[in-house]
C-alpha cells in the first residue's frame, strides 16, 4: 500500500516542480507585443486571452509528458 502513496507523492512533486518551472518560464519571457499561442497583436501580457493561454500550457504538458520538448 505504501509504494501507491510513494508514486502519487513522487507524480504530485513532479507536477509541481514542472509547473514552477513554467511559471518562472513565463515571467521570464520578453514582452513581444504578440500571443504566445495564435501570434495575435497584444498590448500587454503574454496571450491574447485565458483560451489561448490554457490551450498553449495543455499543448506544454502534452509535449512534457511525450517528451516532445
Amino acid at each position: 500500500m505504501s509504494d501507491e502513496f510513494d508514486r502519487a507523492s513522487e507524480a504530485e512533486e513532479l507536477h509541481r516542480e514542472f509547473a514552477i518551472k513554467a511559471i518562472r518560464a513565463r515571467q521570464n519571457a520578453k514582452f513581444s507585443g504578440h500571443c504566445v499561442y495564435c501570434n495575435e497583436t497584444i498590448t500587454q501580457g503574454s496571450f491574447c486571452g485565458a483560451e489561448c493561454r490554457e490551450d498553449y500550457e495543455q499543448e506544454q504538458k502534452f509535449k512534457r509528458i511525450t517528451g516532445n520538448r
